[in-house]
């Protein structure tokens, strides 16, 4: 998969980290339209998705598999934090549920290749 703007950084080699940055994406995109009143949801959905994709992007860029999978467990928290606060938004109508079923099933994608990473990292940690 080639993507637009690659650097030598470790993280631009993940797909991992460019799902999460459509995650971040979607989320800012969704949130944009939020009515007024919303502002604690809005703001906690956002900084969940881009803790979930900047840990990708610690975790990728550290030396050893230990520090690389502790990164990737905290961003497959917020992954899950992003996602539980989509499903919020959704229960409570805040905007279109086909546009946060797809964004859901992009944070369903980035947990799924986290826990990829976690088990390849913990696996080279245990094997060193």
């Amino acid at each position: 998969m080639s993507h637009p703007t690659t650097t030598g950084f470790a993280h631009q080699r993940l797909d991992a980290f460019h799902a999460a940055m459509e995650l971040t994406i979607g989320v800012e995109r969704l949130t944009t339209a939020f009515p007024r009143g919303h502002s604690n949801l809005k703001d906690q959905v956002r900084r969940a998705a881009s803790a979930t994709m900047r840990n990708i992007t610690e975790g990728a860029n550290r030396w050893s598999s230990r520090d690389k999978s502790a990164r990737f467990v905290i961003a497959r928290g917020e992954c899950g934090e992003c996602d539980a606060a989509l499903e919020m938004i959704e229960r409570l109508g805040l905007a279109s549920g086909h546009d946060i079923r797809a964004i859901r099933r992009l944070a369903d994608r980035v947990g799924a290749m986290l826990t990829g990473l976690i088990k390849r990292h913990r696996a080279a940690d245990e094997s060193s």
